[in-house]
Parts: C-alpha cells; sequence; structure tokens
C-alpha cells in the first residue's frame, strides 16, 4: 500500500510540473499581443548594451536594453495602455518621449494612416527610435531630434541612453527643444506625454490650448512634498473639459508615513489617462 501511495504522490507532483509548463507554452488570452514564453526567456538573458532585436509582425525591433524592452512591450502592445478611439482613420498624434519608438510602433498598427510626430531628444535612443521606424515601415512616423518644452531652442539635458533620460539644469549636453503650446493650436487627436519631470511646466505652458486635444496621457513623475503640482495639473485638465483616469505607474515609497524612504528618483509615478467629454 506504501508503494501504492508514493506511486500516485509521483504522479501528481509530474501532473503539477507538467501543468505548470503547459500553461507557460499554451497562449493566454490578453488585450493585445504579446510576447511568447521563449521570447521572454531569451530577454532576460541578455546583456544589457550590445545592440540586439527581436522578429515582430514581420519587421524588427531594436533595443538595447531587453528589461525596458519587456516592461514597455507588456504596458503598450499587450495591455494597449494607449489605446484610444479616434474620429477619423488619419488622427493625428504628438508622441512626447517617444523613446526607442513602440509607442510609434503601436499608434501605427492601431491607425495605419496615421501622422504620427515622436519627439526623442536622447541620442541613442532617437537612433533605435530611427531604425524601429525604417525597419517596419512606420511611413506616418516622423521622427523628431527634439525635447518638448516651454520654449523652442536648446536646452541642458541628462542623458542616460534610456528611459531614463531627461532634461535637467546643468545636465551633461545640450539638446534642441520645442514650445510644444505650439503644436496645439490645431485639433490634436492623442498626445502622450512621458516626458520624466518635465510634464508640470510644460502642461501649464500649453493649458491655453489643451481644448485642442481629444485623447491626453500624462505620465507624472513628482515629489510627495510638491503634490501642489499634480492638484495643479488636474485643475488644469478639468477647467479644459476632460475627465480623467489615474493608475499607478510605479510602487516607489513602501512606507508612506515615513519620510525619506524612496528607492527612486520621483517618490510618485502615475499614468493619468485623460479624455475629452466637453
Amino acid at each position: 500500500m506504501a508503494n501504492s501511495s508514493n506511486s500516485a504522490q509521483s504522479r501528481s507532483m509530474l501532473g503539477q510540473i507538467f501543468g505548470g509548463v503547459r500553461k507557460k507554452l499554451m497562449p493566454k488570452p490578453t488585450p493585445g499581443d504579446r510576447l511568447s514564453f521563449w521570447t521572454i526567456k531569451y530577454l532576460k538573458h541578455l546583456p544589457q548594451g550590445p545592440l540586439q532585436h527581436i522578429n515582430w509582425k514581420g519587421g524588427k525591433i531594436w533595443f538595447t536594453k531587453s528589461w525596458e524592452l519587456m516592461h514597455s512591450f507588456d504596458e503598450i502592445v499587450t495591455q494597449e495602455i494607449y489605446r484610444f478611439k479616434a474620429s477619423t482613420d488619419a488622427p493625428l498624434i504628438l508622441d512626447c518621449g517617444a523613446n526607442i519608438g513602440l509607442s510609434a510602433l503601436y499608434f501605427q498598427r492601431l491607425y495605419p494612416k496615421a501622422r504620427i510626430m515622436a519627439f526623442e531628444p536622447d541620442t541613442h535612443n532617437f537612433e533605435l527610435l530611427t531604425k524601429n521606424v525604417q525597419d517596419n515601415q512606420l511611413t506616418g512616423t516622423e521622427p523628431i531630434r527634439e525635447a518638448v518644452w516651454t520654449y523652442t531652442g536648446s536646452i541642458t539635458f541628462a542623458s542616460t541612453g534610456g528611459q531614463g533620460s531627461h532634461i535637467q539644469e546643468g545636465g551633461t549636453i545640450s539638446v534642441p527643444c520645442r514650445r510644444l503650446a505650439d503644436l496645439l493650436q490645431q485639433p490634436v487627436d492623442f498626445l502622450k506625454i512621458d516626458i520624466e519631470g518635465a510634464e508640470y511646466p510644460v502642461i501649464l505652458d500649453c493649458a491655453p490650448y489643451l481644448h485642442n486635444v481629444r485623447c491626453l496621457f500624462l505620465e507624472y513623475h513628482g515629489q510627495i512634498g510638491k503634490c501642489h503640482e499634480l492638484t495643479h495639473m488636474l485643475d488644469i485638465l478639468q477647467q479644459s473639459g476632460f475627465e480623467y483616469y489615474i493608475k499607478e505607474a510605479a510602487d516607489n515609497v513602501a512606507h508612506p508615513f515615513v519620510p525619506g524612504q524612496c528607492g527612486s528618483e520621483y517618490e510618485q509615478q502615475l499614468n493619468i489617462f485623460a479624455r475629452r467629454i466637453s
């Protein structure tokens, strides 16, 4: 009887193991496309830095930081956080903080006739953006090596060659910048602003023209001690005729009641989804 019991336990354990493997290998229902189990395993073991690519939808996605690629792909392509309903089949999309171009690739496949202005000031990121636009034949996407800001000219910039690149006073390099408000004096179907901490002054400058925007995505990077900035921006959105939904982008503070416990440059990272209702 003991041998029979042990055999049954072994079969049960093997069944659990094979069942777990089967779940990983079987496609799971998701809102959008997803990276395969084997592609994720491959990406997790790549060195960070060398130029690499994966094949996708008949094209190639070029990158140098696989962990950033996996995170962005999951948000943008799988979860489709930028999905919106345009009033035309050729919407105007301003992609501010385009990084390596995953958002542009998603927008162009969502609306093949879309006109996309993709702003990315980091030289390394811009090279990957341009390569991804070309290799995926995103003919409606215009890569623009500029930061969006409150004036047109140049501004100092901290370049990381990744998602953390940002405008910074006394930064390591100077990059060209363009006043975003000047581009909003026309109807804009979708405005994406993911500019690593520069969003507050930009939104303030754009406030008089936000009525021309139908859908707005804003990633807010801030400090708990400057929560008035977040409140002010939300007031501007409401006054501009938007309703909004807020979702946590990153959980950077384990104990919010204990000051100085943040392990990141920004204590608050929030995704703000705003759509026009008036």
